[in-house]
This record gives C-alpha cells, structure tokens and sequence, in this order.
C-alpha cells in the first residue's frame, strides 16, 4: 500500500495504538461519558473479548500513560489517552456517516463496518471525508462529531428508561450496541428528532409503553429503551 494512503501512527505513541487499542480507548471514552461501568467485565461485553485480553490491554494503556486505575473496579482515561480516544472516535462517527449517506447502508449494519474503518482512516482522508459529507456535525445515531481541533466534551442525555413516566419524550441519541435492538427502532421509526408520547413504565420492571403516532402504543423492552437517550417534557 502507497505510504500516502496509509493512516500515519501517532508520534507519541507509534506502534502502541493498535486496532484492539484504539478500540479500547474509543469504548472506554463512550462508557465514561454515559456514567456506565468501566470495569474489565464490561469492557470485555463491550469488545467482546475475554477479561484476560482487556486486562492485557490494561497493563499497556497504563505503561503508557493512557489510563488509570483509580479503583480495583474502575478504568479511567489520562487526558493523553483521551485525546487519542476521541481522534477514534471523531473517525468512527465520520465513517457511520458515511456508510449511511453515500453508501445507503442500514443502521444495524454501520456499527461493525464503522470499527473496521476508523482504523484505516488517514488523517488526508478524513479532511476529504469530511468536506465531502458537508462538515457534519452529528453521526445517523445523534452522537456529535468531535471536532478536528480543539477540546471536545462529550454529554449524554437521559435515557427513555430513566425518565418514564413522561408526557412526551423527544428522541436525541441511540445507542449503537445492539443490532436486534436498532431494527427494531429503525422498523417503528424511533430516530433523532422523533417524539415519544405518553412513555409509562410498565409494572414489576417490565416494558416501557409508548406512543410514537397518536393512540397506537408500542411496548419497548429494557433492553431496547435503554439504547433511546432524549429530553423528557
């Protein structure tokens, strides 16, 4: 492969930031902004590799000043290793765009070609990528696109889950961890901007019930209303 096409490695880093590093950090930022667990089980769900794996990639994030570890249970990013996290992630979010825009592709589908991608993705290509789709600011789930430059803060809405009962509820962000989850929502039509009216918890920790055209209710598992982050009114 021409040396012009291929993604240049951080200098500070070099070789240290592989596909499974980059992974890491990118997951481990997006937990972190939505207050979930950071433990090495849920790393490990979430990058669906055994703990032992998760705990090696520990060991060389921290060698490397990416993270820390304030608690038996608990990973946190350096500001070293937030920055790289977010080049990732900036280059996930590009990709997902563009699997969608150009290329027609379904929401289930973007999230696995997006990982792949956000590793191959040089820094020439995303400025072309990035013109090409118009400077977008937010991904097809409603995850902002950091920036190229400058701080990027990342803030997490309420979940649908945490908020019912509600009179209305518009729909801000999806969380693209589950496939099964995301044709369902895409099937109903639950996308960014949508309004979810009358959303009521069904008892004993069951569904949640809501209405997304006017007297035609659906009932949406824990599962797949906990992937639905907006504003309650």
């Amino acid at each position: 492969m021409p040396s012009s096409v291929m993604r240049t490695p951080s200098q500070c880093c070099g070789s240290l930031l592989t596909a499974a590093v980059e992974d890491y950090l990118r997951t481990l930022f997006c937990l972190s902004a939505r207050g979930e667990a950071t433990s090495t089980s849920a790393l490990a769900r979430c990058l669906d590799l055994a703990t032992s794996t998760v705990s090696n990639l520990h060991k060389r994030s921290a060698d490397a000043g990416l993270i820390r570890r304030p608690g038996p249970h608990r990973v946190t990013l350096t500001a070293h290793g937030q920055r790289h996290a977010v080049k990732v992630l900036r280059r996930n979010r590009l990709a997902k765009t563009f699997l969608v825009e150009s290329l027609g592709m379904s929401w289930d589908e973007i999230g696995t070609e997006a990982d792949v991608l956000e590793h191959a993705i040089s820094p020439r290509l995303e400025s072309r990528l990035t013109a090409a789709l118009g400077n977008p600011t937010h991904d097809p789930y409603g995850n902002p696109i950091p920036p190229a430059t400058g701080e990027y803060v990342e803030s997490w809405p309420d979940s649908l889950s945490a908020v019912v009962p509600c009179r209305n509820f518009t729909v801000e962000r999806v969380v693209d961890r589950d496939a099964e989850g995301l044709r369902l929502l895409a099937g109903l039509g639950i996308y960014p901007g949508r309004v979810l009216a009358r959303a009521q918890a069904l008892p004993h920790g069951g569904p949640v019930c809501v209405e997304i055209d006017e007297g035609h209710p659906h009932e949406l598992s824990a599962a797949v209303s906990g992937l639905i982050y907006g504003r309650a009114a």
